[in-house]
């Protein structure tokens, strides 16, 4: 399936632009990176701008930053934009369609943080919201948050109890998606499964997209966020996608 371009150009976080035809004309196929270092042909840092109200920060491509082996995802209290603070987000140039995805990261425990990982395409490319994402709140770090988005139905509202506690060390979480379903795994352990018709599901090759950010308000689901007066970061130390063999995008 390819991908449809809507804009001609992307300005990144640095300032240099990125033609349309480099990231949107065709997909990204299987990889591993270790996160050592910043990998400019494959990442771009977000960079002046938030995704919605129910977050307190923006994204600043300063709050993200490879030290000591790995990502690092940062809330700081240096203002971003028109907020009070400023938060980390890492987003693939390319699209990737149906496959393993792998994300191995430690998260933070505080109230109104969230450390996620979100394989998303909607609108702003031209296609169809679809969206998976793996999500561990602050509030309690125990605990893994589902959901799926598919054509812009979403299904949320799944919680998986880890068993461990995911601030106190680096754990691998993902997902094997495939057309009739979608099977998220812990450690390589499967934790949840869906299986649908494939237009019950997400079916649009999209970004992936590593994510720390700190919310707004006082809501139930994140609780209330207070800065702990020093920067709060998240760590990935690797991220890997192997293609599904019978759906090659190269």
């Amino acid at each position: 399936m390819l991908i449809r371009a809507g804009l001609a150009a992307l300005l990144t976080g640095a300032g240099e632009p990125v033609l349309a035809d480099s990231w949107l004309s065709h997909l990204g196929g299987s990889f591993s990176d270790r996160m050592t270092s910043y990998e400019s042909s494959r990442w771009q840092r977000s960079d002046g701008w938030n995704s919605g109200g129910h977050m307190s920060c923006s994204w600043n491509r300063e709050n993200v930053a490879f030290r000591d082996g790995h990502l690092a995802l940062s809330i700081t209290d240096q203002p971003g934009g028109r907020e009070r603070y400023s938060c980390g987000e890492l987003a693939s140039h390319r699209f990737y369609g149906f496959g393993s995805y792998r994300v191995n990261l430690k998260a933070v425990k505080a109230d109104g943080v969230m450390t996620s990982v979100s394989h998303y395409t909607g609108p702003p490319f031209g296609d169809p919201w679809d969206e998976l994402t793996m999500g561990i709140a602050g509030k309690d770090t125990t605990k893994l948050e589902l959901s799926y988005v598919a054509n812009g139905v979403g299904h949320r509202g799944t919680v998986i109890d880890l068993g461990f506690d995911a601030a106190k060390g680096t754990h691998s979480y993902g997902f094997d998606w495939k057309p009739d379903g979608i099977v998220w795994m812990v450690d390589d352990k499967p934790v949840h499964r869906v299986a649908a018709k494939p237009e019950d599901l997400p079916r649009m090759p999209g970004r992936l997209i590593l994510r720390f950010w700190s919310a707004s308000g006082d809501t139930q689901w994140l609780r209330r966020f207070t800065y702990p007066g020093h920067a709060l970061t998240a760590e990935v130390a690797s991220v890997s996608f192997r293609e599904d063999a019978a759906n090659l995008s190269n």
